[in-house]
């Protein structure tokens, strides 16, 4: 069901946006000459059978009133393994230091001159409890657990559909 995601693509649109602004981006399996990052993100599918983890995002927050997969930025000193570690234990309270995550795949993402950041995409298996997702409230009002097919059909994230798409061979 898995598959590597974005294993061929040189250019797609929009992967994620900045506060919310569309723009068309230039996404590259390798950094270009140019490439100059400005951040950093994770993400990680967190997965339980054929479901996925979304959490819905506080109205006063970039993307607000949307779902999308735990990530975040990068902190200084810190491994992209160790940073998607964190984000979801802030995000979901689930320490996944313990188990295997599996890199799929380190994208270098760029909206026009400046504005460059690296994506690190990740995946894991949920071997607790669905149930005990404990959301920061300050950041997420919610969580579901759907199938990728599913999700599409809810308010997600700039172009986590394409992500979705991508990631589970969905059409």
């Amino acid at each position: 069901m898995f598959r590597r995601c974005f294993a061929c693509l040189k250019y797609v649109l929009v992967l994620l946006a900045p506060l919310g602004n569309a723009l068309e981006a230039k996404v590259y399996r390798e950094p270009s000459a140019q490439f100059k990052p400005r951040i950093e993100i994770v993400a990680l599918y967190i997965e339980q059978g054929n479901k996925i983890l979304l959490l819905h995002r506080q109205e006063n927050k970039s993307q607000g009133n949307k779902w999308g997969i735990p990530g975040g930025k990068i902190d200084k000193g810190e491994t992209p393994l160790q940073a998607v570690i964190r984000e979801a234990l802030e995000e979901t309270g689930y320490d996944f230091s313990h188990q295997p995550i599996q890199h799929l795949s380190t994208l270098y993402i760029e909206y026009n001159q400046k504005d460059h950041f690296v994506y690190h995409m990740f995946r894991t298996q949920l071997t607790s409890d669905p149930g005990a997702v404990k959301i920061n409230f300050n950041e997420h009002k919610g969580f579901t657990w759907v199938t990728p097919q599913d999700g599409l059909g809810m308010n997600l994230i700039e172009d986590e559909d394409a992500c979705f798409k991508m990631t589970y061979d969905l059409h």
